[in-house]
């Protein structure tokens, strides 16, 4: 991906947060990069200390890093600025590490998630933006699957100081954070289609927006996990949406269509299963 230009201020220090969940061994290639890394591992300390292996790592950039970076993936992390040193500004995003949402509960903030952490960052939250002065995230703004990134630039407007002692996350923020899930059920579905029916994807004029309003059709009539929803683009793979628009497909289109004594799980893998059969035997089920 092409970078973004950066608009420092003197005193700025530019850095790079990485998700070491989505680089695999992360501080090994940090030093194939560059003899030197300057970085932090943010789970560096008891009780993270055991994800160290996935943890976020905050890395002083250099042209090196970000020639490496810009060659990766959207998912690899992405750009902060910051006036304050490595060692305080890592101190400071590990308050993030743990955060509390809207129902109390505790859970640990995927903090260098570029998409999870664009739709958090849009909000002057004091917590979110304490020691940072920009941002340079790609993100996916769409809904939509295998839609490409776009780089987000915002400079800090907040001046407040953090109140109390963990971050609570807002119901907004909690929505917004679902928003992520969703996106990367939309890409799974996708890569599925592509490996097993990349005919049906063929067929479509638009087809990442076919995935995104089936998905939401699918959710919609109760086919809520990523494994039911898989199930029901087996459907669709085999047999389009003849089982809706037609009569062709009776079993298959109540499986899909009524509530009864099975769960809707139970009802779309035996759908699925039914729709495989019609599919290689060419005969009505």
């Amino acid at each position: 991906m092409v970078l973004p230009e950066f608009d420092l201020s003197k005193g700025e220090q530019l850095y790079l947060l990485l998700d070491g969940g989505q680089i695999p061994e992360l501080e090994r290639q940090l030093f194939e990069v560059t003899d030197s890394p300057v970085y932090q591992p943010l789970y560096l300390y008891a009780p993270w200390d055991s994800l160290r292996e996935v943890s976020p790592c905050l890395v002083e950039a250099s042209p090196a890093l970000l020639d490496w970076y810009a060659n990766g993936e959207d998912e690899w992390g992405y750009l902060l600025s910051s006036r304050l040193p490595l060692l305080p500004l890592a101190e400071r995003l590990r308050q993030l590490i743990e955060v509390e949402s809207p129902y109390g509960s505790c859970i640990l903030l995927k903090m260098a998630q570029p998409d999870g952490m664009f739709r958090l960052l849009i909000d002057d939250e004091p917590w979110l933006w304490q020691a940072i002065e920009q941002v340079w995230i790609p993100v996916h703004k769409l809904l939509c699957p295998n839609s490409p990134a776009e780089w987000w630039n915002k400079k800090v407007s907040t001046s407040e100081l953090p109140a109390g002692k963990l971050l609570r996350l807002s119901d907004a923020q909690w929505t917004r954070l679902g928003e992520v899930t969703w996106l990367n059920t939309l890409n799974d579905i996708w890569l599925h289609m592509e490996k097993w029916f990349p005919e049906r994807l063929g067929e479509q004029v638009n087809a990442p927006q076919w995935v995104s309003k089936w998905a939401e059709w699918g959710y919609g009539n109760g086919f809520e996990s990523p494994r039911d929803l898989l199930f029901f683009f087996n459907v669709l793979g085999y047999l389009g949406t003849a089982w809706k628009e037609s009569d062709a497909y009776p079993a298959i289109t109540a499986l899909i269509m009524r509530t009864s004594s099975l769960t809707p799980s139970q009802r779309i893998e035996q759908a699925a299963e039914l729709a495989e059969t019609q599919h290689r035997m060419g005969t009505e089920i």
